[in-house]
């Protein structure tokens, strides 16, 4: 078996396959990070393009999660895309960049319902092949009112610098983030985790080459718009089912002589609904 992978660690593409193919290591990289306490059937994935209203620009977001209460965004970010420092010594790039991210994400959160919005929780990380400011290889950031002094716990960014970790750490999340930007599966393939050790398994079987890549992108896109399609016509079977409804209690009650108006006031129906039929 060859243990040592080609490419760079934490490619956009086995970064990827590795997340949607083992839901294992992908709960125990959530719950470790976030301090969550999801169970792999509790959450599921969902497009990963949306549509800015604001910029009318595409979104392209690396992982995106839903459960019932939490939508989740995780971000791979292998190399500097600009060294500009702030005053705290933070990447000003990555730092806008995560906001963005969380923003976009936050603001679809919200389900809108006929009496209001259904909230729910945002959480965004960030996975950095390279070192950040801070003395923590985690970091969590959240947004404070300094008026009130509340912190807002539905929005959560979070920093993982990859390079903070320490290869020796025994520590089972250490271990599970620093494989994602190593080269050698070695030291992973017998490790004490199974998760880790499966994980590190399916990389040593990785085809890295281009098709291969190109191949494994469609067809997860394919299964995201088969998804969506299945949803959607869920969703009009139910409004199809519930109009045939609609429809007999109505033709019920002409039989037995009620006006139109009569079975608006007793059914709640529209009038054009009603004399369409």
């Amino acid at each position: 078996m060859d243990t040592v992978l080609k490419t760079i660690g934490l490619t956009d593409y086995y970064f990827k396959e590795l997340i949607q193919k083992r839901k294992d290591y992908l709960v125990l990289l959530l719950n470790g990070i976030c301090g969550l306490n999801l169970q792999e059937e509790e959450i599921k994935f969902t497009d990963t393009e949306e549509r800015d209203l604001c910029t009318l620009k595409t979104i392209n977001y690396d992982i995106k999660l839903v459960s019932d209460s939490i939508n989740i965004d995780i971000e791979a970010q292998v190399k500097l895309t600009s060294n500009i420092k702030d005053l705290y010594g933070e990447y000003e790039y990555d730092v806008h960049r995560a906001i963005y991210y969380l923003s976009a994400l936050h603001s679809r959160s919200y389900a809108y319902k006929e009496k209001g919005y259904v909230k729910k929780k945002s959480i965004v990380i960030f996975l950095f092949k390279y070192d950040i400011a801070g003395k923590d290889a985690i970091q969590r950031i959240r947004l404070i009112n300094e008026s009130t002094l509340r912190k807002y716990e539905d929005i959560e960014l979070y920093f993982v610098s990859l390079e903070k970790i320490p290869n020796s750490s025994t520590i089972e999340l250490n271990r599970a983030l620093k494989l994602l930007s190593c080269t050698d599966m070695a030291p992973y393939i017998e490790d004490d985790s199974n998760v880790i050790r499966e994980a590190a398994g399916m990389l040593c079987d990785y085809d890295k080459s281009e098709r291969a890549q190109m191949l494994r992108d469609a067809q997860i896109k394919q299964e995201l718009e088969e998804a969506t399609i299945k949803n959607l016509a869920k969703a009009e079977g139910i409004a199809i089912g519930e109009n045939k409804v609609q429809t007999d209690i109505v033709l019920r009650m002409k039989a037995k002589g009620l006006s139109d108006d009569e079975i608006v006031s007793l059914t709640g129906l529209s009038l054009e609904f009603i004399k369409s039929i």
